[in-house]
């Protein structure tokens, strides 16, 4: 049986630590990271050090969800309800952004990190949307090591889906940067309202902006 957990800051250290390991392989993160570090495990190390800074800058107005299994964070959710989508950039320098001033002299580093803690996971925000009732999901991960088992769907099914609805809302906004995600949002009952391109030095990184209305039987 899944159990499903509100994270606290004890659990941060847990929560990046997957959070690094989910999003290595991301086009975008592959592309910046692939020469700035000697090995993987520098990379993995920035990379971490880097979604902490994400996370508690998240967590001081959004809510996270974990599923835990003895003491294993194997899936999480940062979400908010959609006012709070833009990371204020205080809420970034007192989540400690300022120790990553060493590293952004390595080449494409700042812009990676720029595009990492505020662009990459916002959303298009339709005209239609409720923002009265609309929740943005900042981030969703499954851990590497328990993909392919169906813990997101029944992360997004049995946790995400009730706590919104528990606090009023009606609708859920995200986006995504890979077709893999983008499948798996469709899937579980989202529909497509923006497709993007991120153009980097050469290279293009496509974005997907994905909604879904709660209907009355998941309630």
């Amino acid at each position: 049986m899944k159990k499903f957990y509100q994270a606290n800051k004890k659990d941060i250290p847990l929560v990046t630590k997957m959070m690094a390991a989910s999003f290595a392989t991301y086009p975008f993160v592959a592309h910046f990271l692939r020469d700035a570090f000697n090995s993987e495990p520098e990379r993995l190390q920035f990379l971490e050090k880097l979604s902490r800074v994400l996370l508690k800058a998240l967590m001081r107005r959004s809510v996270c969800l974990t599923e835990k299994h003895q003491g294993e964070v194997r899936a999480f959710c940062v979400l908010s309800p959609i006012e709070h989508m833009e990371i204020p950039v205080w809420d970034l320098v007192t989540s400690g952004a300022l120790r990553l001033l060493p590293h952004v002299f390595k080449k494409g580093m700042l812009q990676f990190i720029v595009f990492y803690l505020k662009d990459a996971a916002n959303a298009a925000v339709p005209k239609f949307i409720e923002r009265n009732q609309t929740w943005y999901v900042h981030l969703f991960a499954v851990s590497p090591n328990h993909q392919g088992q169906q813990l997101g769907s029944v992360m997004m099914r049995d946790c995400v889906i009730p706590y919104v609805k528990q606090y009023g809302g009606t609708d859920i906004l995200l986006s995504t940067n890979t077709e893999m995600a983008f499948r798996f949002y469709t899937k579980n009952g989202f529909e497509m309202i923006a497709h993007d391109q991120i153009h980097s030095n050469g290279e293009v990184f496509e974005k997907w902006s994905v909604f879904q209305t709660i209907r009355e039987e998941e309630v």
